[in-house]
């Protein structure tokens, strides 16, 4: 991703390595179809909780005998959540009801295409200065059309990053289970995190086998006991979010809108 100049306008350019077709384990068509899958998408897309398609039409180009997909999205100025939670940022209860709106907000729209992100983390959100546009999703690079043709994973696991992703994502049969609720569950991490300032199960420095037993079995702490400053109601909505069994999350992002129009 590159800060250019596209015209007059200051976009980000996506450039996207492509393996040689010789290669043993090209994955070379996978990623010209996924980068076509997430412009897309990005253009089905009407709301501004997520990344625009910038000016600049996809094409492929060759430099020093390596072939490349570019295209350009918005540029956005601004900081991802992961910078934030970082420097120990500590949202109030309006940030974090804000946030939640408009994460949410762009799931719902995500979902209304037919798709879902798989993606949701603190790295892929982005904290704007604009009071109309507070937060924006980025990146659809890995999402999924649910009545679609599925592409190949290279390695056999479900795409996504791991602390983020939802425990059915860890069964054999992922893909029977993929639906807009493990996007729930991803965003009630994400929100998590950012409100309390950790992660609800992950520590650091220790081992995947372990963080992934943590995401399986074990229980997080509410988000009331880290942040006793906060609504019960809306602790209790992030926390229904992470939830380990599908069902007993939210139903779809339109239902956690409707929890928050209750909170004051």
């Amino acid at each position: 991703m590159f800060r250019a100049a596209v015209g007059q306008a200051t976009e980000a350019v996506k450039v996207i390595y492509i393996p040689p077709a010789a290669q043993e384990d090209s994955s070379r068509d996978e990623i010209g179809h996924r980068v076509k899958r997430e412009i897309e998408a990005l253009r089905l897309c009407r709301s501004n909780r997520l990344v625009k398609l910038g000016s600049l039409q996809l094409e492929t180009f060759s430099f020093n005998q390596r072939d490349y997909l570019i295209y350009s999205e918005e540029f956005l100025e601004g900081e991802t959540l992961k910078a934030r939670i970082t420097r120990g940022h500590r949202p109030n209860q309006a940030e974090v009801m804000l946030l939640a709106r408009c994460l949410m907000e762009a799931l719902r729209e995500i979902e209304r295409i037919g798709h879902i992100h798989r993606d949701v983390k603190p790295g892929n959100i982005m904290a704007l200065p604009q009071p109309e546009r507070p937060f924006v999703l980025l990146d659809l690079g890995i999402a999924f059309k649910l009545h679609g043709t599925e592409l190949t994973v290279r390695g056999g696991g479900p795409p996504g990053t791991l602390l983020y992703m939802a425990p059915e994502l860890f069964r054999p049969d992922y893909k029977q289970a993929l639906d807009i609720r493990s996007d729930i569950y991803s965003a009630g991490v994400t929100l998590f995190e950012y409100a309390a300032g950790q992660h609800p199960l992950a520590r650091r420095s220790e081992d995947i086998g372990t963080t992934v037993y943590r995401i399986l079995r074990q229980t997080p702490p509410k988000l009331a006991s880290l942040r006793p400053d906060l609504q019960e109601r809306l602790c209790s909505a992030i926390d229904r979010c992470i939830k380990k069994m599908p069902a007993l999350r939210y139903r779809d992002p339109q239902a956690f809108l409707n929890e928050l129009e209750g909170i004051i």
